[in-house]
């Protein structure tokens, strides 16, 4: 049975857990990216409240819609927070909204530049925008500082250290799911730890961080999607069945 690595909390990546578990692979969790939740600090305990008075809200991943719902639990204002409006960054993020009972207005463009052109055609002048996340990403601000409105940037969590790099068996698979997970699982590993698994990224981005990392890659999905990174995935635990070539790079 083929071992899959997932770089996420069990909680952010359970449809791709589920489609892996069967195809037969044996999934483990390592979240490099874990964070802390700061839904006890006492200047978050009204969020959810707010959250009906934004035009929009804008939740930067999966990560920050679960940190958001344990805000909204933790503060008590859960009718409150169903008033809100949201815009989704990627489907997987559309998901997490669902499974928590709210759901996305619009989904924003994969690429860059689709994302500002659409922000800039749905946002008018005395629209409230509410940014939900980690420490905010510079793009975002970017972003959001050449469309109209009036943005609000909120960190609800902090990093959290990353811990120990688990024991795999040869051959193992590791799926990086965005830039930063890159960054940080190059970080967290050692160079012959790596060298005795074959990489899956979610997308050309990611692909391309890895390669000028120095990490080779088995396979990209052409899109970060949970059905296009199990599909990248598969080709991969493919090749390993008896009889299969060895994943190449590209």
């Amino acid at each position: 049975m083929a071992t899959v690595l997932l770089l996420r909390d069990p909680s952010e990546v359970r449809d791709l857990a589920f489609l892996l578990e069967e195809e037969g692979a044996s999934v483990v969790h390592w979240p490099v990216l874990a964070v802390s939740p700061a839904a006890a600090r006492p200047s978050l305990q009204a969020l959810g409240e707010q959250l009906g008075r934004f035009t929009w809200v804008i939740p930067e991943s999966p990560t920050a819609v679960r940190v958001l719902a344990e805000v909204v639990r933790a503060s008590g204002a859960r009718s409150a927070s169903q008033r809100a409006t949201f815009l989704a960054p990627s489907l997987d993020t559309v998901r997490a909204l669902g499974r928590h009972g709210w759901e996305a207005r619009h989904v924003l463009p994969e690429r860059a530049e689709g994302r500002l052109e659409t922000l800039q055609a749905l946002l008018h002048e005395d629209d409230e925008v509410l940014w939900v996340g980690g420490p905010a990403e510079p793009a975002w601000r970017e972003w959001l500082g050449q469309v109209p409105g009036r943005s609000t940037f909120v960190s609800l969590y902090d990093q959290a250290e990353v811990p120990v790099a688990p024991e795999l068996p040869d051959g193992s698979i590791v799926v990086v799911h965005s830039p930063s997970a890159a960054e940080a699982f190059v970080a967290s590993t050692e160079p012959g730890w790596r060298g005795h698994v074959h990489v899956v990224a979610s997308g050309p981005t990611t692909s391309a961080v890895l390669a000028e990392l120095g990490i080779p890659v088995g396979a990209a999905a052409e899109r970060p999607t949970t059905e296009a990174l199990f599909e990248a995935t598969r080709r991969v635990l493919d090749s390993q069945r008896p009889g299969d070539a060895a994943p190449t790079t590209r």
